[in-house]
C-alpha cells in the first residue's frame, strides 16, 4: 500500500490506550528512511511522544500559565511541523506582528497560542474571529472599544479587546476580513501603540502584540482593492506558514491515536481502528487537515457498534469529503430544499465557524440561483431563508463577497458568461 511516498507492508494499529503503534518498514520517498524488512517503531510508549521539543515547551507554560483545563496540545514530529515551531518559538522573544497563513484546519490559533505563551509577555491572550462582525462600528468597537453613546446601541462604556489585553497579545484570527475602517486603525495601533475607542476625545497607549492568521492571498486582495497595502506590510514583519496535514508525513497517526484515546476519556469505553480502515485513511489526502481529521475519528468512534472502526463506519464522510465541490454544493441545497436545515444553520453558521470556506459558500448560493432562475428573491424559501430575513441575508453575502462571481453586484439574476457576452453586445 502506497502513503504518499511511502509504503505502509504492515497496517498501522492505532490504540486508545496510548499504546505503541507500530509498522512493517516504512519506506519514504527521497531516502529519509531505508527499508530493513523488520519491524519499526513509529511511536515509544514514553510520555509525550508524540510531541516534538517546542510543543513540549508550550504545553508547560500553557499548563503553568492557563491550568490543567487549557491545556495546548500540538501534536506531531513531522519535519515541516517542527521548521514552523522553530519559527514560532524564535519569534515569540520579539514585540512585533507575526503573520500566520496556511489552509483552513491547520492549526492557526496553535500558533498564535504558541507565539504568546513562548513570549516574556504576561498579560492576556484575547482571540477576535474578524469575520463575525459585519459592520463597521461594531468591529471597530470590538477591537478599540467605544463610549457611551458613540453609536446606536451603544448603551455603556465598553473596552475593546487591545485594551483587554494589556501586556499580552491580541490574536486576529481571518484577518482578511477584516472591515475597512477597522483595518485603519489597527494600522494606526501598529504604528503608534495607541488607539482611540469610537465616541473618546484621546487616545490611549497599549502594549500589545499582535498575531494575525488568514488562509487567503493578502496579495491579490490588495489588488482588488479589498485590504490595505500599507497593513500588510506592517503585519508581515514576521510570517509564518502552517503545513498542511498531507506535508506532515505520518503526524496524522499520532493525531489520530491522541484522537481515538480523548474518545475513550470522554465515553468510558476503548475502541481502535482496524487495519484495513488505517489503509483507507493512509491514501487519503486530508483536504480539510486536522480538523477533519478529528471529524472523522469522532464519527468513526460514534458509527461503530463494537470495539473495532470498520472502513464502513468511515467511508461514506470520506467520499462525501473527497467529492466534487459542485457535487457537495448541489447536496446541501438538497437538504436545504427538503427543509433539512436553513441556510442560517447549514451555511451561515459553518462558514463563521471556518469550516465552510468562502469558495465553497459561492458555490452554493450558486447552485441554488441555477434553480431559482438567478433570482435572490426565489432563493429564500429555498434556503429556508424567511422574506423579512432578505436584506440580512443580502448583507451577509456581500459583506463576505460571498456573492457568486457571475451574479451581478446589484443583486439581481445570476448571469452565465455567454449572456454577459450577449448582452455586452446588445449594449454596442
Amino acid at each position: 500500500m502506497t502513503c504518499r511516498g511511502r509504503e505502509l507492508r504492515d497496517p498501522v494499529r492505532v490504540d486508545s490506550r496510548g499504546g505503541v503503534v507500530r509498522a512493517e518498514t516504512i519506506e519514504v520517498s527521497g531516502g529519509r528512511q531505508a527499508a530493513t524488512g523488520s519491524r519499526a517503531l513509529l511511536r515509544q510508549p514514553k510520555p509525550n511522544g508524540d510531541l516534538c521539543g517546542v510543543a513540549d515547551m508550550v504545553r508547560a507554560r500553557s499548563v503553568a500559565d492557563w491550568g490543567e483545563n487549557r491545556v495546548v496540545h500540538i501534536v506531531g514530529r513531522s519535519p515541516a511541523l517542527v521548521r514552523a515551531l522553530e519559527q514560532l518559538r524564535k519569534f515569540a522573544a520579539f514585540a512585533e506582528p507575526v503573520l500566520v497563513i496556511g489552509e483552513s484546519g491547520v492549526g492557526k490559533e496553535l500558533a498564535a497560542q504558541t507565539v504568546h505563551l513562548l513570549s516574556p509577555r504576561r498579560g492576556p491572550m484575547v482571540s477576535v474571529n474578524c469575520p463575525q462582525y459585519r459592520e463597521g462600528n461594531l468591529t471597530v468597537s470590538e477591537l478599540f472599544g467605544h463610549e457611551k453613546g458613540s453609536f446606536t446601541g451603544a448603551f455603556g462604556r465598553r473596552k475593546g479587546c487591545f485594551a483587554q489585553a494589556e501586556g499580552g497579545t491580541v490574536f486576529l484570527d481571518e484577518v482578511a476580513d477584516l472591515h475597512m475602517d477597522a483595518q485603519v486603525m489597527l494600522l494606526r495601533a501598529l504604528s503608534s501603540g495607541e488607539i482611540q475607542p469610537l465616541g473618546a476625545e484621546r487616545s490611549q497607549r497599549v502594549d500589545v502584540r499582535v498575531v494575525a492568521a488568514t488562509n487567503r492571498p493578502l496579495r491579490e486582495l490588495i489588488a482588488e482593492h479589498e485590504f490595505r497595502e500599507d497593513l500588510f506590510y506592517r503585519l508581515r514583519n514576521f510570517v509564518v506558514e502552517m503545513p498542511p496535514l498531507r506535508e506532515r508525513d505520518d503526524d496524522w497517526l499520532l493525531l489520530l491515536e491522541r484522537a481515538m484515546r480523548q474518545l475513550a476519556e470522554r465515553y468510558g469505553e476503548r475502541k481502535r481502528f482496524s487495519a484495513r480502515s488505517i489503509e483507507l485513511l493512509a491514501e487519503y489526502d486530508w483536504p480539510g487537515n486536522v480538523r477533519e481529521l478529528l471529524s472523522v475519528a469522532t464519527i468513526g468512534y460514534a458509527m461503530c457498534d463494537g470495539h473495532t472502526i470498520r472502513p464502513s463506519d468511515v467511508e461514506q464522510v470520506l467520499r462525501h469529503s473527497g467529492a466534487s465541490s459542485s457535487d457537495v454544493s448541489r447536496e446541501l441545497v438538497e437538504r436545504m430544499a427538503r427543509g433539512e436545515g436553513s441556510f442560517w444553520e447549514s451555511v451561515h453558521r459553518p462558514f463563521l465557524d471556518r469550516d465552510l470556506n468562502r469558495a465553497e459558500v459561492q458555490r452554493i448560493v450558486e447552485a441554488g440561483l441555477r434553480r431559482c432562475s438567478g433570482s435572490y428573491q426565489e432563493l429564500l424559501p429555498l434556503f429556508g431563508v424567511d422574506s423579512q430575513d432578505y436584506q440580512r441575508f443580502m448583507d451577509f453575502l456581500r459583506h463576505h463577497r460571498l456573492k457568486p462571481e457571475r451574479a451581478e453586484a446589484t443583486g439581481g439574476p445570476a448571469t452565465t458568461p455567454s449572456s454577459a457576452i450577449s448582452n455586452d453586445r446588445r449594449q454596442r
